[in-house]
């Protein structure tokens, strides 16, 4: 069983390596090709929008198919093939297009892999922190990994590490060995749709962090192509959007380790929406920053409030969900917080035709003020609801 998950791990560490690179990458490349800002918004808003279709049907398909190995592993050729043609393909028009086809099975790489364990392992609890921590790890290695190939050897290597990453991936994921699911019934795919729906529409803490998180993540978007103008105002590249997205990241660990104790002793809604506020403020101060390094040690504080939000989603599923939902409005709930960020990467780079990159950080920062302010709205049960799934 040991081995069963290191070989997991393997795989889910490539897969997750190869999308956490993908992001900063379709930027920067946009950035080179086209020396457009709309445009590279554009681009990183067609690989993720596709998400919020295709997170709800994968999900609740990946419960049901007896070939789970072969979804995912036909995921990472996808991307192999999609990141090849982008590198090969000079048009602005191909990228897009490419980027969109990569995106349509971007939910795969995250929660299918994590729907896997339970049937690989009895030790839930051990590989589950294992799986978060390969989560944190790639957040950390993708971005950074893209930005010093980008500034090193050009955007078009980056997307060729990636294409190799997919590949390996997928090759590794075909290795495995994955347990027939338990019998169980399943209601027909359209019904159990509807009923994830109205779980999610009349459950008020649910409610109110999924419209937080989904309002918030959209705000970040805005961040997609104003960081890379900023760093060019501060450095006159943007090469090293990748290492500051790291180091956001890393500042999330460092937060993890100080706080999940005291996480798990509140209300998850709570926490979530009390550090969204928080968020909100510390993104403030990022246009404050005269230099690249002292914007860094800025992103890093931000990374250390951010650290809550997450978890305290994931945690407000798992309290307010049954079992038997509980997939399927993790792959909704990341969907649509992954299509708002395409919405919010889009806006942002029209955004900047008309406000210089201090003045979008400072709208994202207020959009996290305001999802918080919505989602503790509509937290709020005013009337008992009696929620039949």
């Amino acid at each position: 069983m040991f081995h069963v998950m290191r070989l997991y791990l393997l795989c889910a560490g490539s897969a997750r390596l190869a999308d956490e690179m993908v992001a900063v990458t379709l930027v920067l490349l946009a950035l080179e090709r086209t020396g457009s800002s709309t445009l590279s918004g554009l681009v990183v808003a067609a690989y993720t929008i596709p998400s919020v279709v295709s997170g709800p049907l994968l999900g609740a398909w990946l419960d049901r198919t007896t070939h789970p190995v072969a979804a995912l592993a036909g995921n990472q050729f996808a991307l192999a093939a999609s990141t090849l043609g982008m590198a090969l393909l000079p048009g602005t028009p191909a990228l897009t297009a490419l980027a969109f086809l990569a995106g349509l099975a971007l939910p795969l790489t995250s929660g299918g892999f994590t729907s896997l364990i339970p049937r690989l392992t009895t030790d839930l609890s051990r590989s589950t922190s294992n799986d978060a921590l390969l989560f944190n790890a790639a957040a950390i290695a993708g971005p950074a990994l893209a930005g010093v190939l980008a500034a090193t050897s050009g955007p078009v290597t980056a997307v060729l590490v990636i294409t190799a990453l997919a590949l390996a991936g997928g090759l590794c994921t075909l290795c495995l060995r994955v347990p027939p699911h338990p019998p169980a019934a399943h209601p027909p795919l359209l019904v159990a749709l509807r009923q994830g729906v109205r779980h999610l529409a009349v459950t008020p803490p649910l409610r109110g962090t999924t419209i937080a998180s989904v309002l918030g993540y959209g705000a970040v978007g805005l961040l997609a192509t104003a960081l890379p103008a900023r760093l060019t105002e501060l450095d006159g590249t943007p090469a090293r959007l990748g290492l500051l997205l790291a180091v956001l990241e890393l500042g999330c660990v460092v937060g993890l380790l100080v706080l999940r104790g005291w996480l798990n002793r509140r209300r998850p809604e709570h926490v979530m929406l009390t550090a969204l506020l928080l968020y909100g403020a510390a993104l403030a101060t990022w246009p404050l920053a005269t230099t690249t390094w002292a914007l860094m040690a800025l992103v890093a504080l931000t990374g250390l409030v951010d650290a809550p939000i997450l978890p305290a989603t994931i945690n407000a599923r798992q309290r307010y969900t049954p079992p038997t939902l509980l997939g399927q409005l993790s792959t909704t709930g990341a969907s649509l917080k992954i299509g708002a960020y395409a919405l919010g990467a889009a806006a942002g780079g029209t955004l900047l035709s008309s406000f210089p990159p201090s003045g979008v950080i400072w709208l994202a920062a207020a959009g996290q003020v305001l999802a918080a302010t919505v989602g503790a709205a509509a937290t709020t049960n005013r009337k008992p609801l009696r929620v039949t799934p």
